[in-house]
């Protein structure tokens, strides 16, 4: 479950936003567990901004225009026990080799996973 978390949550630039059109779906709603975001006419919005996991940043580098942006970070943070389920772990994809971040239980990244 999310902390609570004050101010920290992603803010979406809706004119950079594309809804990931070329993925067919937006990938950052796909991969948030904790369902900060959502697609509205065409869009991704933040919807639940105080279920954001404070230092959270996983959802921005999956956007290939670069529309989701975080507030800097005040410290840094550490990583919980990769054990914890839906929490981040970094990992290999088996088809390509790029390392990439996921809280899903699958060691492929999400372009391979695209790729049919």
């Amino acid at each position: 479950m999310a902390d609570a978390c004050g101010t920290w949550y992603p803010t979406i630039f809706p004119e950079k936003c594309d809804g990931c059109i070329k993925f067919g779906k937006p990938r950052c709603v796909e991969f948030c567990p904790n369902g900060v975001l959502e697609f509205q006419d065409g869009k991704v919005v933040v919807a639940y901004p105080y279920k954001c996991v404070n230092g959270c940043t996983a959802c921005e580098p999956l956007c290939h225009k670069k529309a989701i942006s975080f507030p800097k970070r005040a410290s840094t943070f550490t990583f919980a026990a990769s054990e914890d389920k839906g929490l981040l772990r970094k990992t290999v994809c088996i088809r390509c080799g790029k390392s990439f971040w996921t809280n899903r239980e699958v060691d492929i990244c999400m372009d391979c996973e695209n790729k049919k």
